[in-house]
């Protein structure tokens, strides 16, 4: 698959991390990546500190508000509800990352903004973590995709396995029954002539292959030693149900703190 976005653009490059493993069963491929604190660190101060929290929605709305804020009171009143706007949560922001990683290794266009659509912390994605497109080589495709984070020790985590696992997810995706769903919540969404066009480009390769030209993506995010295990076995199952011209990506992202502590290593919004 081809590297970056053709249509939009995504910014500056964001430096890439480590390989540490990968290997590719039929339509399916895996590979495990380390981020060096270095990454972690331009990628906490720019990209993914912007898709956790909509950071410069939310000085605009900061600013707004204090305009409109003519008395000591007022002013105290706003600053409370700021104070107040909960932390995101771990996963919340491995999958940010995994969101920010996918489009500036994977060639994934987002036509939506995470922060923005899920307006409260219950919200989701109508039956997938990640719906987009995926554009390479001049044209594009449909993306669907699931996201897991996991501290857990054992290789592969719990999260992978199982009937609400990453895989059993990714195979029901593989399927037809859920694409119009999710094509009409995409489509809904691309507004610009450039979204519009990879839309109806990504749209005709799926009528033409009957439903089957897509691309799925799925996500560990882990701060553990890097292990293959978490991906191999995991891989072979899903290419039983992956096949041409549908095709997969499993990546697993080692990172080098925490998870509990994630949330603490994307830019802070000063609201003082």
């Amino acid at each position: 698959m081809g590297e970056g976005n053709a249509v939009g653009g995504v910014g500056p490059r964001v430096s890439r991390g480590i390989e540490v493993y990968g290997g590719t069963d039929g339509t399916v491929s895996w590979s495990g990546v380390e981020l060096t604190s270095d990454v972690m660190r331009e990628l906490g101060a720019g990209p993914w500190a912007e898709r956790v929290g909509d950071l410069e929605a939310t000085r605009d709305l900061v600013t707004e508000l204090r305009s409109l804020a003519t008395t000591d009171m007022e002013t105290e009143f706003i600053s409370s509800l700021l104070e107040s706007e909960p932390e995101p949560l771990p996963w919340q922001v491995g999958e940010a990352l995994a969101e920010v990683l996918l489009e500036h290794w994977h060639g994934a266009l987002w036509v939506w903004d995470g922060a923005r659509d899920r307006r409260t912390r219950k919200a989701s994605l109508p039956g997938a973590d990640l719906v987009g497109l995926c554009v390479a080589d001049g044209s594009a495709q449909l993306l669907f995709g699931e996201v897991k984070s996991s501290s857990q020790s054992a290789a592969p985590p719990g999260v992978m396995v199982g009937s609400d696992g990453m895989i059993e997810q990714l195979k029901r995706l593989a399927g037809k029954d859920d694409h119009l769903t999710l094509m009409k919540w995409l489509r809904f969404r691309c507004r610009t002539p450039e979204h519009k066009a990879a839309y109806h480009t990504a749209a005709g390769r799926w009528v033409r292959s009957g439903g089957k030209d897509i691309q799925l993506f799925g996500c560990l995010v882990r701060d553990t030693t890097p292990d293959q295990k978490d991906l191999s076995e995991r891989a072979a199952v899903l290419a039983k149900t992956v096949v041409e011209p549908m095709h997969a990506l499993l990546t697993a992202w080692y990172l080098p703190v925490a998870m509990r502590t994630w949330p603490q290593h994307v830019g802070v919004l000063d609201v003082g």
